[in-house]
């Protein structure tokens, strides 16, 4: 496909850059774009990566999951069983990829809240929260700075 993704995501941080940014005045409207701008740059680069990170952290939660599911009872047990049963979804449909990551991560959300974990079992939740995290492709860009506190006359 021409353009590709790729060079659209770039192209577009270039015009806004070399054509909007040089019209834009007002210092807190700049702070905005060039944050924008910055967080198309790291889309930019990070959208190759997503696919396989959220093959990897499904595959991962769900092996989580799996073993906290046989002390889990209720409702969330109720709901973990079916969940961790569904298929895979196609490897290159990144969107429903995104949506089991969701479903899995909602649930693994409720899993550690649980007040009867074992202290293994807190640290394999700890220990895969800290491996996801290094591996996440997209890392947070600011796009403005805080207000100012609001001073009192």
């Amino acid at each position: 496909m021409k353009p590709s993704l790729n060079e659209q995501l770039q192209g577009t941080s270039r015009i806004l850059e070399t054509v909007v940014a040089p019209q834009v005045g007002e210092p807190y409207a700049r702070t905005i774009l060039d944050g924008l701008i910055a967080n198309l740059r790291m889309l930019t680069g990070a959208l190759p990566a997503v696919a396989s990170f959220l093959r990897h952290d499904n595959e991962t939660t769900a092996q989580l999951l799996n073993a906290l599911c046989a002390q889990a009872t209720g409702d969330l047990a109720a709901r973990l069983r079916p969940a961790l049963g569904e298929p895979k979804p196609d490897d290159a449909d990144v969107i429903a990829l995104e949506e089991r990551n969701h479903l899995l991560r909602d649930l693994l959300a409720e899993s550690v809240c649980r007040d009867d974990l074992s202290p293994d079992q807190h640290a394999a939740i700890v220990q895969h929260m800290s491996d996801r995290a290094s591996r996440m492709p997209m890392r947070y860009v600011a796009t403005a700075p805080a207000p100012p506190p609001n001073e009192k006359s």
